[in-house]
């Protein structure tokens, strides 16, 4: 299948510069997917299903044209080429377009990103997986009434990616994901909450461990309570972390959103903008980690770009378009969902680096405060400002975990919770691409009740 996407992808840039492309790119990709969804306890959804694509970006001077198509039939994929240079010849020119992706570097061997198990796992297999993982949390709910909903999917890729610059290069990928959602009780005690597991690998995959820990979460939030507002210390899990950095931090890394003044780190290389404790760098050569990949989705080999050192703002995240119209160097952060959507800038793996402190420490040395678990809120990309809805907290109270909170949110700026990142932990999880401890951040205003 890859030399065979790879031969296509060559016909296509060919077939682009006979109908007068300047400069042409192709992205193919097929996946295997299996999916699994089960409803109060029962499978909703078993499916296994094969998807093929192409994705197209043709450049005529510096206008251009994309294009897509769910078919790899050689006359679908000329009629996808003939669309792509119709668009680029109808579209206004870009000034600040320079040129696709090239490379002379050497492309990277990334280790543990493609399991064959996993890509020839059957869907029986995976039913018996969810069903493992939703029994396990009917266990430790025992007798009370518990609403368990679970997901899984697998993937099994081959990513292929040419363009007329030189690009010629495949990758073979497999991941999944496995969620349990369990809601406990009736009522005022109903409680809720999840948990899920990225891999690569099949036998990374913990249903029992997932389904447990799912119920166990929704278990510790019976009995919550509001509590005083104020200002007091936050510690933010891992867990937590994923939205807090993945999302508001990451996202504002992006150069295009950087460029065009919509991101609060605009004019902020070699600032100080966090704690001299916080260190951060978005790592796709990493073993076995969901973003990890030997190039990115426009061909460029992948690397270990250093984001902040001793607090101090290194590099923000390019693909070929942004650090071309700066004359910085690529840093390989371009990315597809799909073949259907034209790349934009992601980071691959942020990690933070671990401190020496555990959490229990940091608890225990907190005289009043609070544990965010979790949060899926977002900050305002141009401001900064972050109003975060505590979807599973704790108050801290001389040294305890004391109860779990309700109608409870934190607000800071991004810029004062990079600052105010005191203390780094030791216990570091990967959440999605983010792998990350626990942070303290030493004041935020909470509002509860």
């Amino acid at each position: 299948m890859k030399n065979d996407l790879l031969d296509l992808g060559s016909h296509i840039i060919q077939q682009a510069e006979k109908l007068g492309a300047t400069q042409s790119e192709v992205y193919l990709e097929s996946s295997r997917i299996l999916e699994v969804k089960m409803e109060k306890g029962h499978i909703k959804l078993a499916s296994e299903k094969l998807d093929v694509g192409c994705g197209i970006r043709t450049i005529v001077g510096k206008q251009i044209g994309v294009s897509y198509i769910t078919s790899l039939l050689q006359g679908n994929l000329d009629q996808a080429v003939q669309d792509s240079i119709k668009a680029a010849n109808a579209s206004v020119p870009d000034p600040d377009f320079s040129s696709l992706a090239s490379s002379d570097s050497a492309y990277p061997t990334v280790i543990g990103i493609f399991d064959k198990s996993l890509a020839q796992l059957s869907c029986e297999e995976a039913v018996d997986m969810m069903t493992r993982g939703v029994q396990a949390s009917y266990e430790v709910s025992g007798e009370l009434r518990n609403m368990v909903e679970g997901d899984f999917t697998s993937k099994s890729i081959t990513r292929v990616v040419v363009n007329s610059l030189g690009i010629n290069e495949a990758s073979l990928e497999t991941q999944a994901e496995l969620t349990v959602y369990s809601a406990i009780g009736s009522g005022e005690d109903r409680c809720s909450s999840g948990d899920y597991q990225n891999t690569r690998t099949l036998r990374e995959i913990d249903p029992e461990k997932i389904g447990m820990s799912s119920a166990q979460k929704a278990l510790r939030l019976r009995g919550a309570k509001s509590i005083a507002s104020g200002d007091m210390p936050l510690i933010l899990t891992p867990s937590a972390l994923r939205a807090v950095l993945g999302f508001g931090f990451a996202e504002a890394l992006d150069a295009r959103q950087v460029q065009d003044g919509e991101s609060y780190l605009v004019d902020s290389i070699g600032s100080e903008i966090a704690s001299t404790e916080l260190e951060i760098v978005d790592n796709a050569l990493l073993p076995g980690a969901i973003g990890s990949r030997p190039f990115d989705a426009e061909g460029t080999p992948s690397q270990n770009t250093p984001l902040i050192v001793s607090g101090v703002l290194r590099n923000y995240l390019h693909d070929s378009y942004s650090s071309s119209k700066t004359g910085v160097k690529n840093t390989s952060n371009a990315f597809r969902s799909s073949y259907r959507v034209i790349p934009r800038i992601k980071a691959s793996n942020l990690i933070v680096r671990p401190g020496t402190t555990t959490l229990d420490d940091m608890i225990s040395e907190m005289t009043e405060g609070v544990l965010c678990v979790d949060t899926f809120d977002r900050p305002n990309m141009v401001t900064g400002e972050l109003s975060a809805m505590i979807m599973e907290g704790f108050l801290i109270k001389k040294g305890e975990v004391k109860h779990a909170l309700k109608s409870t949110l934190f607000g800071i700026t991004m810029q004062d919770l990079l600052k105010r990142a005191t203390m780094i932990g030791s216990d570091v999880e990967s959440r999605g691409s983010v792998l990350s401890p626990s942070i303290l951040i030493d004041s935020v205003k909470i509002t509860s009740g």
